[in-house]
């Protein structure tokens, strides 16, 4: 007998006379100790109704159930325990999956639909204190990849980079090579503090296990403490055609404090986030990690080049000074 995640799965060969069966976890109703031939321990796992036909013929019920008997343990009680666990850690897995299937839905509708209930700007004294919103990426995946000065501060990082009128996202974007870059424009949203706007692009793959690219969309939310020296700039990216895409998201977090009139500390985390578990789950992760850490290279290069050439003539240095045409809400009413 074999158990994985998914399947329970019997073969034997006996005399010349092979049997196989292979039982999907889902289909199981009940598992219970029975007896074979009076005297050999056995177990005997009942399916749902209407579930069946996954090997060679099996037992009837007179509830309708189909029922198969396994006997000749060496350990019945071990044997039982460990069908049992495989039992609870699937329906645990497909609870976890629907639940992330909801966040990811969530999210997605939250960033591409606009319209929100809340005003997009609201006076920091009316501001309520009390309200709880959901969190946008996982933060127990991440790990450190970047801590340095910028030449910025917090809001001038916002303003510049990435507000709805800065062109940074387009010139990164176009020095990676990427292309059907659509970037949608910051909004408020229900369910999260901030806002949130939603990204679709192609992009080059570099993994040899990937295709030379791939269909991807990037979430994106970000938030401006009410003294303006704090930015949270938060992504969630899904790539769609890479293997097990549909399995993991990468997550990363950039959190920017504002040292000085013209610098402030850059402190990056990025990690892959699994909705539901696969094979090459570490080897992922840690490909995820590490070209999160070349694309950051890059973007700090391309960040510092664009604040350089946007805030070194008379001109650019107004747009620098002026309010963003597009403001962070710190916290909004429902």
């Amino acid at each position: 007998m074999y158990v994985s995640a998914w399947h329970i799965c019997f073969h034997s060969n006996v005399f010349s006379k092979q049997m196989k069966v292979v039982i999907p976890i889902g289909d199981i109703d009940e598992i219970k100790r029975s007896q074979h031939a009076f005297i050999n321990p056995a177990i005997t796992i009942i399916l749902r109704l209407g579930a069946g036909g996954h090997g060679v013929p099996p037992l009837g019920s007179p509830d309708g159930r189909v029922r198969y008997m396994f006997a000749s343990f060496w350990n019945r009680n071990h044997a039982l325990r460990a069908l049992q666990r495989a039992v609870n850690n699937f329906h645990a897995m497909v609870e976890a999956e629907k639940k992330e299937k909801e966040q990811s839905a969530l999210r997605a509708h939250s960033s591409s639909v606009r319209g929100s209930k809340r005003q997009a700007k609201i006076p920091e004294e009316s501001v309520p204190k009390t309200l709880k919103f959901q969190p946008f990426i996982k933060e127990e995946v991440l790990v450190a990849i970047y801590n340095d000065v910028f030449p910025s501060t917090a809001e001038q990082f916002f303003d510049l980079l990435l507000n709805d009128g800065s062109s940074y996202i387009n010139e990164y974007r176009a020095v990676r090579k990427d292309t059907n870059l659509t970037i949608g424009p910051w909004h408020a949203a229900d369910e999260y503090d901030g806002q949130v706007r939603e990204l679709t692009l192609r992009a080059l793959c570099n993994s040899p296990m990937c295709p030379p690219d791939s269909a991807m969309t990037e979430w994106q939310h970000v938030v401006l403490s009410p003294d303006k020296k704090q930015l949270v700039f938060e992504t969630v990216q899904q790539a769609h055609d890479v293997p097990f895409g549909s399995h993991f998201e990468v997550h990363c977090k950039w959190s920017l404090q504002t040292n000085s009139e013209s610098s402030c500390n850059v402190d990056i985390r990025v990690g892959a986030h699994f909705k539901k578990w696969c094979v090459m789950q570490s080897k992922i992760k840690s490909s995820a990690i590490n070209e999160y850490k070349k694309e950051v290279e890059l973007m700090i290069e391309v960040a510092r080049s664009y604040i350089k050439s946007q805030t070194s003539g008379g001109e650019t240095d107004n747009v620098a000074s002026a309010p963003s045409s597009t403001a962070i809400p710190e916290k909004s009413n429902a």
